[in-house]
């Protein structure tokens, strides 16, 4: 573990031009940046000019820096987690899971895992995310270009701009006054709407448009059901190819039951979870470490207790790589759950499911069987990932 710090202003600007590893970047009120890496200083490369710092990383890093940072991450191999990053935030291209929490305005350019964001001050923007995406209470407008995945959306007040989601979406208020929520989906729209809403909708759908909303009234005009709620101040335009739910919104409710995904199995970005805690753990170790080394004046004693720490911080290595490894086991079950879900509520709810355009590859099935082979899944989980597979 390596750590390096600066000393600088309450509003300096941070590029990460490239972490080889999974990247945790955190606000803290101290007028520093702290980076611990995992690994040597020769892992990392820092340049300063003035208040501005590029970073280059070869291994897996937790940054600390004041709230008011401008935070630019240019690309990132693992999962990327930022916290409490009030300036403005934005990201090129990240491989794994992205989570972004209490952040100023941001801008994501490719996300290629699943997306989980929660209190946005300010609009966000997302080109492309590749899995699933979850976003809560963005105060600005949220813009998604495209979703390779489900969508679930609360908390939008600047208004919502989806233009493709692959794959099924949910829909909770504010529905704010002159805003318009407009989205295109390859799959089903559930929308919950509450008693004071104040909304027009104007819904095109594949199958059918239900609703146990009181005193809504949907008409069929120009290929399309309209409805009005309140003074109709608001809009949802809305364009799917599945069905679409319209129900009555319960503040307490958690997951709906049998809807095709459930982002609480998705594990908030687990593996960005557990990188800045490891990161966080070994940062304190070393540093207690090094306190105690300074106070030993007898080299011998000084030696044992060097080896005695090397010791600790390889044991420390291997429980990391466990909960590495539990955190893959946990996420693959939980996909699988949520692909036996989908298949429950398509039963359920008399659609039918969608065909794989062709059946599955010899590569992806042998993918399945080294999944099995190296502990991730167990066979009656992989007999589960193969059926969903081939459609069945």
């Amino acid at each position: 573990m390596f750590e390096q710090t600066f000393e600088t202003s309450a509003t300096p600007h941070v590029t990460v031009a490239e972490c080889l590893g999974n990247l945790v970047v955190r606000g803290s009120q101290d007028r520093r940046v702290t980076l611990h890496v995992q690994g040597s200083a020769e892992d990392v490369t820092v340049e300063r000019e003035g208040e501005t710092f590029t970073l280059t990383a070869h291994a897996g890093c937790f940054l600390t820096c004041p709230p008011a940072t401008t935070l630019t991450i240019a690309g990132v191999q693992g999962n990327l987690k930022i916290e409490r990053v009030a300036g403005p935030v934005t990201v090129g291209t990240a491989h794994g899971n992205v989570a972004l929490r209490d952040v100023g305005p941001a801008a994501l350019d490719r996300v290629f895992g699943n997306l989980s964001v929660r209190r946005v001050t300010g609009d966000l923007r997302v080109q492309t995310a590749r899995g699933n995406a979850q976003v809560r209470q963005v105060t600005g407008a949220l813009f998604l270009d495209q979703v390779d995945g489900n969508l679930a959306s609360g908390g939008a007040q600047g208004g919502l701009t989806a233009e493709q989601v692959r794959g099924s979406v949910r829909l909770e208020p504010p529905f704010s006054p002159g805003m318009t929520y407009r989205l295109n989906a390859d799959g089903n729209l559930d929308v919950r709407l509450p008693a004071s809403a104040n909304l027009r909708l104007a819904l095109q759908a594949g199958y059918r448009v239900r609703s146990s909303v009181p005193d809504l009234v949907l008409e069929e005009a120009d290929g399309e059901m309209r409805g009005v709620l309140g003074a109709g101040e608001a809009s949802l335009e809305a364009q799917v190819d599945g069905h679409v739910s319209l129900r009555p919104f319960e503040a307490e409710e958690g997951p709906v039951e049998g809807f095709p995904f459930d982002f609480a199995a998705d594990l908030e970005g687990l593996g960005a979870q557990i990188e800045a805690r490891i990161a966080e753990a070994m940062a304190e170790m070393e540093t207690r470490l090094e306190e105690s080394l300074g106070r030993i004046e007898d080299p011998v004693l000084r030696q044992r207790v060097e080896q005695e720490a090397v010791y600790a911080m390889q044991g420390a290595e291997q429980t990391a790589q466990q909960a590495r490894r539990r955190a893959e086991q946990e996420a693959e079950r939980a996909r699988l759950r949520a692909e036996r879900a989908e298949r429950r509520w398509r039963r359920v709810s008399g659609e039918r499911p969608h065909a794989r355009h062709e059946p599955a590859t010899d590569e992806e099935r042998m993918r399945v069987l080294r999944m099995v082979e190296a502990g991730k899944i167990t066979p009656a989980q992989a007999a589960d990932l193969l059926a969903a597979l081939e459609g069945q």
